[in-house]
């Protein structure tokens, strides 16, 4: 039995799928791209509107109608709807370019009058001086110290006993000893009796 030689396993690759010198599957670069990695792949609709905006004097018109289509696409992706961020796409083209208009006389006015009220000086809001009476030496206030430091007599320092609503639990009221107990009081003070077979 020890002279049997052992069954060695040599590892290869076969059966494995291959992967390029990156480390990325050569099987998902062969893939045909379906519609969800398409829709990633767009960019935001928003940021391609911003584009659009920024070289909109720069661009030629073959380069804008190239980039309007992309925004279209962008725009019709199911991760634009996802994140509800679809914009109306006619309202945008349609949208007039609102001019400058410069300010007329009333309105410079009344904007310089604003800025002449918050420009003014800072308003000190000081409180009013507290009137105080003739200032007396410390000897004229020693009665009145020796008075206030004196221990008060609160009603937290008598005894429980010594006030006037308290009521001694050991003592019992005259009118309980004139009760007389009822035939139904007596009936259920009894215990009850237990069968034995239960």
């Amino acid at each position: 039995m020890l002279s049997v030689p052992h069954t060695y396993i040599l590892e290869t690759d076969e059966g494995m799928p291959a992967y390029t010198p990156r480390g990325i599957r050569v099987s998902a670069l062969r893939a045909p791209p379906n519609d969800r990695v398409n829709d990633v792949a767009w960019p935001y609709t928003r940021r391609l509107v911003k584009t659009k905006k920024l070289f909109k004097k720069i661009f030629s018109a073959e380069r804008m109608e190239r980039l309007d289509r992309m925004i279209e696409a962008s725009n019709a992706t199911m991760y634009s709807k996802l994140a509800n961020c679809v914009l109306d796409l006619k309202k945008q083209d349609n949208k007039d370019i609102k001019k400058k208009r410069g300010w007329s006389e009333s309105e410079w006015k009344k904007h310089m009058d604003y800025i002449g009220q918050i420009a003014g000086p800072k308003r000190d809001f000081k409180p009013d001086p507290i009137k105080r009476g003739p200032c007396k030496p410390l000897e004229g206030l020693t009665p009145r110290l020796r008075v206030l430091a004196m221990r008060p007599e609160f009603k937290c320092y008598r005894r429980l006993s010594k006030e006037e609503w308290y009521r001694n639990p050991e003592k019992v009221s005259p009118q309980a000893l004139k009760y007389v107990i009822t035939d139904r009081t007596k009936k259920l003070a009894v215990a009850r009796v237990i069968p034995a077979s239960y």
